[in-house]
């Protein structure tokens, strides 16, 4: 009897689970059919219509920067960060979602401290469940020097399908001059992961710019400041005006519906302009049927498509498995998908032709495209498009590329998980 008992909980617990997991997906949309679209005579990179249409279409705010700064190297980013910071007179503004314990997050903080005690006006925008590890020890020690520490979308029981929504970009701003933006967190993680098979540091590079798109985006960071109860203090120092200097620059900031993404079509206008390639750089690469044709498309006009993504050292292995269901046809239509080895492969990218590049924290994926907060920087500035090309072809060489029959070959319990992925993707 007892065990019988046991077995009715057991079943009973299960069930409910189940149910509780249809539900939430049920009512954040998960088993409504995408709408299907065609974009035709998109314009080239190269016609003067392109930024307009990007501008127009993806609601990407125009401005104009000077690049100061690229790092492609783990060290070198967490360097350039913890720098940048020590140089800040006046205010630090910090947007990320993920932080963990280690060496990497104490290491921000000390500096964070050292500028906050030193009058420096320091704001902390964190997602509340991408730093969920670190203790309230270490946010009380930020306090406590004087640091304001903010949590984006905390979980409220009265909205709660609100929590799958976070912040996902990643912004450091200096005294309203300087931006910094990329993919990484602040985690020891970056430096490799034995458990996941690492043997290297994180595939992941970082750009900075100065001039008018840090007083932009301090506006952006202060959207998100807001809506956690943070006051706007718009005195005279801050989003100062800036000259039209430096290379022209479209910020797309994407705070997605569920039926709507500004990212998704800033990818797809790219991709249809394209006349010599796309290479596209994506941990999480799960692009929906648009996206997939878009890609498709522009690899029967001729044009050299490849993906560089993760492989089996990940941090996300349901994910990797619900992204390798969907490549039977763009793999059929001739596109390279290449696996980085010697690590987690973490940056974003998209680089088109010789003329355009778009960075920052966007994948290409249902949580990028309809849940999270992302902000992605695209530019035709000669100097970017040349190291992120150098960043590319560096790990493509480090990849391996999967051929057709290879994806055909692949575990049926792979195949199980992939399609549960594929189920539970707005979750992933």
């Amino acid at each position: 009897m007892a065990k019988r008992n046991i077995f009715a909980w057991l079943v009973g617990g299960l069930t409910g689970v189940a149910l509780f997991a249809f539900l939430f997906l049920y009512l954040r949309g998960a088993f409504r059919p995408e709408p299907e679209y065609k974009i035709t005579a998109s314009p080239t990179i190269e016609d003067p219509r392109f930024p307009l249409s990007i501008v127009s279409l993806t609601n990407a705010l125009p401005t104009y920067g000077r690049m100061t700064g690229f790092w492609d190297n783990v060290d070198d980013i967490y360097a350039a960060r913890n720098a940048a910071i020590r140089s800040a007179q006046r205010s630090i503004r910090f947007e990320t979602y993920f932080m963990t314990p280690g060496r990497r997050a104490d290491e921000f903080a000390a500096a964070l401290i050292e500028r906050a005690q030193a009058g420096v006006e320091v704001q902390m925008l964190i997602d509340d469940f991408g730093t969920n590890s670190l203790p309230d020890e270490y946010w009380q020690r930020l306090r406590n020097a004087g640091v304001e520490v903010r949590f984006f979308r905390q979980f409220d029981w009265r909205a709660p399908l609100k929590y799958n929504s976070r912040t996902h970009r990643k912004l450091l701003i200096i005294d309203s001059q300087q931006v910094l933006i990329g993919g990484a967190g602040v985690s020891d993680d970056w430096d490799g992961d034995p458990d996941i098979g690492d043997t290297a540091p994180w595939l992941e590079f970082e750009v900075s710019y100065e001039g008018q798109v840090a007083s932009l985006l301090e506006g952006n960071f202060f959207q998100n400041w807001a809506y956690t109860g943070g006051e706007l203090n718009l005195g005279p120092d801050t989003i100062p005006a800036k000259p039209n200097e430096g290379a022209p620059l479209f910020v797309t900031n994407d705070t997605s519906t569920l039926s709507e993404s500004t990212i998704r079509l800033l990818f797809q206008i790219s991709f249809l302009g394209a006349k010599e390639r796309v290479w596209i750089g994506s941990p999480y690469f799960i692009p929906e049927a648009n996206t997939r044709q878009a890609l498709i498309q522009a690899k029967q006009n001729g044009v050299d498509v490849r993906v560089l993504t993760m492989s089996s050292r990940n941090d996300k292995p349901i994910v990797r498995y619900a992204a390798r269901e969907n490549y039977e046809e763009l793999l059929a239509a001739g596109i390279q998908i290449c696996e980085y080895q010697p690590s987690m492969m973490h940056a974003k990218l998209a680089l088109v032709d010789s003329s355009w590049v778009s960075t920052g924290s966007a994948n290409f994926d249902p949580r990028s495209y309809f849940h999270n907060d992302e902000l992605n920087i695209s530019t035709q500035k000669p100097e970017l498009i040349e190291n992120v090309a150098t960043f590319f072809e560096d790990a493509i060489a480090k990849s391996h590329c999967l051929t057709y029959a290879e994806w055909q070959q692949r575990p049926l319990t792979e195949r199980v998980m992939g399609q549960l992925g594929l189920i539970a993707k707005p979750l992933l």
